[in-house]
């Protein structure tokens, strides 16, 4: 019996190691894609706004086949000062947590 358990017990130390070290690099990869990721931008109409996050009611982004719509994107590190009723074109990228948004300028 204590044969076995040894056993079970080396096998299920062998499948965590195992995980951890796909999981790791995986979980790398994936920050550095989103960091590359490519950059999309719009204009629209800022709804909310305080210093994680920005909804915009923004016009269609043909090149995501996205219609017009009202989306909550992640400040940057240094938060853009915006407000309620601005009209803005801006720039964001998709990330591992969403969509974050990384410049913002009063629309022409």
């Amino acid at each position: 019996m204590s044969r076995l358990l040894l056993c079970v017990l080396l096998a299920a130390v062998a499948a965590l190691t195992s995980f951890s070290a796909f999981t790791a690099p995986h979980h790398d990869m994936h920050q550095m894609a989103s960091a590359d990721a490519p950059v999309y931008a719009s204009q629209g109409i800022v709804k909310k706004a305080d210093a994680q996050s920005v909804a915009i009611a923004h016009q269609a982004i043909p090149a995501l086949n996205w219609p017009p719509m009202t989306m909550t994107f992640a400040q940057p590190a240094t938060p853009v000062a915006l407000k309620p009723g601005d009209a803005v074109a801006f720039t964001f990228r998709q990330t591992a947590g969403g969509y974050q948004l990384l410049s913002a300028t009063p629309a022409k």
